[in-house]
């Protein structure tokens, strides 16, 4: 890394190649997003977007529909990727998948979306990143976006394991749930309920915040051998009574998952 640069490792989406890149580190770190998109055109032919956060890690990729060659006096501008309410991006994803992809995002599985409208599918992975923002940082990996086309192509043992969601008709094509997800309803309902729009994302954010602290602290009784979840509340609750019952319950199948990926 030179002072201004930095070098992050890409694979190409089109021919799996292995490729880096070096970009600048006051760009990426002072997007207020929280994820930028980068055209790249790379060393193996192709042009593709990335996704990439303020820590340089790689949150997707997206294949380019259309290459377009500029003479010296043409231009090109973006659409710029619009900062979404809560509400705004349960309605896109549906609120079925947008809970599914909650629930993903916690127990740092991995979900892929895809769709058929590019644009469409930029602006709900970055409004969905940066509302997770801190809670996937240790999950680089955890979100992926694709053409429809692109998902089709693929066989679907791939990604059998994982949680696919169809954004042209918010539907939930794999779920490896199994769950009815009942305490992420409630979670949502009770932020969506919330008038102010702005008050909505903030208390989500803080709620989902409260709630991986809560699965951390968790997490650090099951590694102590501590794995009965009456002991665990009970000995949390003597730290803080007012921890809701229904936090402490979500909290707990978080670090659960958790805890059993980091031994695989």
């Amino acid at each position: 890394m030179s002072g201004n640069t930095r070098n992050i490792d890409l694979i190409c989406p089109v021919c799996n190649t292995k490729q880096s890149i070096q970009l600048p580190v006051d760009l990426i770190a002072n997007n207020i997003k929280g994820v930028s998109t980068i055209a790249i055109n790379a060393q193996c032919g192709h042009s593709f977007h990335i996704f990439v956060d303020k820590n340089f890690a790689v949150r997707g990729y997206q294949r380019s529909d259309f290459d377009i060659q500029l003479d010296t006096a043409g231009t090109v501008e973006r659409e710029p990727i619009q900062d979404l309410s809560l509400s705004a991006v349960v309605r896109m994803f549906g609120e079925d998948a947008f809970v599914h992809a909650m629930h993903s995002m916690l127990l740092g599985q991995k979900c892929v979306l895809y769709g058929s409208d590019q644009q469409i599918l930029k602006s709900l992975f970055i409004n969905f990143i940066e509302i997770f923002e801190r809670e996937i940082g240790d999950s680089a990996d955890a979100l992926e976006i694709m053409s429809k086309d692109e998902y089709e192509s693929i066989n679907p043992v791939m990604y059998s394991n994982d949680l696919v969601i169809d954004l042209d008709f918010s539907v939930v094509k794999v779920d490896p749930f199994n769950d009815k997800l009942k305490l992420e309803r409630d979670l949502l309902k009770e932020c969506l309920d919330v008038k102010d729009v702005e008050a909505q994302k903030n208390l989500f954010k803080e709620k989902i915040a409260k709630i991986f602290l809560y699965a951390n602290v968790i997490l650090n009784f099951i590694n102590m051998g501590t794995t009965n979840f009456k002991d665990i509340k009970k000995a949390m609750k003597q730290t803080n009574k007012n921890i809701p019952q229904k936090d402490l319950q979500l909290s707990y199948e978080i670090a659960q998952h958790r805890y059993k990926k980091y031994l695989k």
